[in-house]
């Protein structure tokens, strides 16, 4: 007998999906891709990976086309963690690592922000050097 494949052994990461009406839906690998520089950047995607993400909008997303597709490369910023940095050295409170989901956090984000800037301490959670 053959050997059942799990039905998501080609994910690259985790995957995120938002549905932007009229457009239709956005759906990607989650920080997956070579560390590039930003100046330097070439904008296309990656053949094999676009392949893999149109399997997945396939099996996984009723009602979208996958292929009717607009590519965009996304690049962000995170933490080796993907772990927000709040933190405040001297006087300079830094905020940084939201990119690809923060928005999501703003509120409580502002919050501890504002916590660092009125001299409350970070939690060592979000420190710059854990």
């Amino acid at each position: 007998t053959a050997e059942l494949m799990p039905r998501d052994d080609y994910f690259r990461s985790t995957i995120y999906g938002i549905f932007s009406p009229p457009e239709g839906f956005k759906v990607g690998w989650h920080g997956v891709g070579a560390v590039t520089d930003p100046d330097e950047r070439t904008f296309e995607y990656e053949v094999t990976q676009m392949e893999d993400l149109r399997r997945y909008v396939r099996e996984w997303v009723p009602g979208a086309d996958p292929d009717r597709f607009d590519p965009i490369s996304c690049t962000y910023t995170t933490t080796p963690t993907d772990d927000f940095v709040l933190d405040r050295r001297g006087p300079i409170v830094v905020g940084a690592g939201f990119s690809g989901h923060g928005f999501k956090f703003g509120p409580v984000v502002g919050r501890i922000l504002a916590d660092l800037v009125e001299g409350r301490p970070a939690h060592s959670l979000f420190a710059l050097n854990r």
